[in-house]
């Protein structure tokens, strides 16, 4: 569950553990900066650890395969089997570029696409389907709050997560003040450490990916023999 706060009140706050309300050394937009800044770090922080938190989905538009202008790194494309919500079939890549050339050509338009790659800023698929839905899984962009309003809604993820955006905050207004940064910079050394250690709990909760070799059950895959013939399987 998200733990939003409004960006007028992480101001305040930041505002009031800097023992800075009404100074205006720090205006409210540049303490929105930081504050973007903090949080485009957690998003990170979270992020490369493998936690998921902050992916998103959307359906592939065939006839235009460029990335999401958000896009930061894609986890996966699921091709949809019946319908538009039915059960999935995940495209094995991202396929590395000596397996490119080998895939480069085949047949379009003969069935549906079973591997992915991203080149440059965009998604390829082989081979190149005409019809089907397809769902791109990705990681986003962190939200730019630099300039957003102060009724925007920000998810700190946790009480961690807040903490270690506020004081982060902090150590910056008081160094910009010539003011003792020890304790701010303590506090979030201390929230970075316990919002790491809940991102790899989260983690280590989702069961590895487990290949499944020719011959098995799943999708056929008539024209696939050679290293990425990994076929999914319920």
């Amino acid at each position: 569950m998200a733990h939003s706060v409004l960006l007028s009140t992480l101001v305040t706050r930041c505002q009031q553990r800097a023992n800075r309300e009404g100074d205006s050394q720090l205006s409210p937009a540049e303490y929105k900066s930081l504050i973007s800044e903090k949080y485009a770090e957690m998003h990170a922080l979270v992020s490369e650890k493998g936690a998921r938190y902050f992916e998103t989905e959307a359906d592939l538009n065939l006839s235009n395969l460029a990335l999401p202008a958000d896009h930061l790194s894609t986890l996966g494309v699921d091709f949809v089997i019946s319908g538009t919500t039915g059960p999935r079939r995940p495209l094995a890549g991202p396929v590395s570029v000596q397996d490119r050339s080998f895939l480069t050509g085949l047949q379009s338009g003969s069935g549906p696409a079973f591997y992915y790659g991203i080149e440059g800023g965009n998604i390829t698929l082989y081979p190149t389907p005409t019809s089907g839905t397809y769902k791109h899984l990705y990681l986003p962009q962190p939200t730019d709050l630099s300039s957003a309003s102060d009724s925007t809604s920000v998810d700190l993820i946790n009480i961690y997560g807040e903490k270690f955006v506020i004081w982060g905050v902090t150590s910056i207004a008081q160094h910009k003040g010539e003011e003792d940064q020890n304790r701010a910079l303590l506090e979030e050394q201390k929230a970075q450490a316990q919002l790491e250690y809940w991102a790899c709990q989260r983690a280590l909760t989702f069961a590895p990916h487990r290949p499944v070799g020719p011959g098995t059950q799943g999708p056929s895959m008539p024209w696939m023999n050679f290293p990425l013939d990994w076929r999914w399987s319920p």
